[in-house]
């Protein structure tokens, strides 16, 4: 009778410790990953560095050439902070036709920053608004004054 009870337990099937262990060992492993890929940003989170204007901006004017070959153009001079590196790549806005292509690039932190206006920016108000498009597709808007 011992001998079929014992032939009876080894017939019965089910998962070896060791199986259960490497079942566990390869969960624990994964939601390890997932962990840290939502913590790193790697599922679907992008850059969001945002830039703000911090303290007042100008826009002052550049002269250049004398007498009648003389002409002026602009320059915004402004502050912003950066969450995160990012370069400015575009500015469009009040004065300014269209959008003109700047390379600007920001460090995190306080950034004093100079773009040179298109020479087709019309200085006609005392108040502008512009957008500046960054490399990671968010934007920041900069209210100047001209000087």
């Amino acid at each position: 009778m011992k001998s079929l009870i014992k032939q009876n337990r080894k017939n019965k099937s089910g998962l070896s410790g060791a199986v259960t262990a490497l079942i566990l060992v390869i969960a624990s492993v994964l939601i390890a990953l997932i962990v840290v890929a939502f913590a790193f940003g790697f599922l679907g989170f992008t850059n969001t560095a945002t830039v703000t204007q911090v303290g007042p901006a100008y826009i002052e004017p550049v002269s250049s050439g004398t007498g009648s070959s003389s002409s002026t153009s602009y320059k915004l001079v402004v502050t912003l902070s950066a969450s995160a590196p990012v370069t400015i790549t575009e500015i469009s806005g009040t004065g300014i036709s269209g959008n003109y292509g700047v390379t600007t690039a920001l460090s995190a932190g306080t950034n004093p920053v100079t773009i040179y206006l298109p020479s087709t920016f019309n200085a006609a108000n005392s108040a502008y608004t512009f957008t500046l498009t960054l490399s990671n597709g968010n934007t920041a808007v900069v209210n100047a004054v001209l000087q």
